[in-house]
């Protein structure tokens, strides 16, 4: 089990948006187009992949905002010390996807290696989770490598017990002299709002923006 500590809803900040949002189950979603110029060019210059230097800075980034690190564990509100991805792979022959997880090293360079070696692995995989028991301090990143989109949604509504946070991004493509990608955030209202989503957006733009 994953650390966590328990949060009293008498000194929960968010507790009557807690409930309430609970209560009818809302997630909200945005999708915005994020400027991957610089990361692009360099993981071309560090022979590193993409998909796995963007899994490891949305990682980053969704550590540093306290909402998304709150879920709901045996009926008590609680905040993990941490959270790790799944992320989506791809069976090239089947062409099924399935979700893996990884808890990430320190370092972007490091996790390329965990990724390529665990991608490898179950590249053959035709089950959705072929490792089994995920962690239950999750959240999920998936990718659509095939399309730049306006907009992700997979319609989801927040179940009673359960947090909803999903990310998904897409094809890059060069417009006006810049390489976009479209990027979907999923989340309960319940722990974040708008504010919170800003700040995520925010937060990876300046991560991808390191050269």
């Amino acid at each position: 089990m994953k650390s966590y500590k328990i949060i009293e809803m008498k000194e929960f900040d968010r507790a009557d948006y807690f409930r309430y949002f609970t209560s009818v189950g809302t997630t909200i979603e945005f999708t915005i187009k994020i400027d991957v110029t610089t990361a692009v060019q360099k993981c071309y210059q560090e022979s590193i992949s993409f998909h796995a230097y963007t899994v490891f800075k949305i990682y980053k980034v969704m550590n540093s905002i306290q909402n998304f690190r709150y879920d709901i564990l045996d009926g008590n509100v609680i905040e993990w010390e941490k959270v790790i991805p799944t992320f989506s792979s791809f069976n090239k022959k089947s062409k099924l996807f399935f979700t893996l997880c990884e808890e990430p090293m320190e370092s972007y360079l490091e996790f390329d290696k965990q990724y390529k070696d665990v991608t490898a692995k179950y590249a053959n995989s035709n089950t959705i989770v072929p490792q089994m028991d995920l962690p239950l301090n999750v959240f999920n990143i998936s990718c659509i490598p095939w399309m730049h989109f306006e907009h992700f949604s997979s319609n989801s509504r927040t179940q009673e017990n359960k947090i909803t946070k999903m990310i998904t991004f897409g094809k890059y493509e060069e417009i006006n002299s810049k390489l976009v990608m479209p990027i979907t955030i999923q989340i309960s209202h319940a722990i974040a709002d708008g504010y919170h989503v800003s700040m995520f957006f925010k937060n990876l733009q300046d991560e991808m923006n390191q050269k």
